[in-house]
């Protein structure tokens, strides 16, 4: 199984499909109250026996915090290393 793969331009295409079907989902917290919506739209559909859909939207919030950590992380702007400097002598 292969992983999730996010890119700007994948995220980017989605909210352009939202926006077809509403233009205010130009702004940001609008496009990700429909993202939101879709998935309660499509769980609520699903009649896998056992499927715990709570438990399963725990998941997911889960999960979604990962992201965020992870994408912060990423975006972090890294502080340049410093090169070693000095002599080693051997004791």
């Amino acid at each position: 199984m292969s992983g999730i793969q996010l890119s700007s331009e994948l995220v980017s295409k989605l909210q352009e499909v939202v926006v077809e079907h509403d233009a205010e989902a130009n702004n940001e917290m609008l496009f990700m109250q429909y993202l939101t919506a879709v998935t309660g739209f499509m769980l609520a559909h699903q009649k896998q026996p056992g499927l715990d859909k709570p438990e399963f939207i725990a998941d997911l919030s889960g999960f979604m915090a990962q992201v965020v950590k992870q994408v912060e992380s990423d975006n972090q702007p890294q502080a340049p290393q410093e090169g070693s400097f000095g002599i080693w002598k051997p004791e």
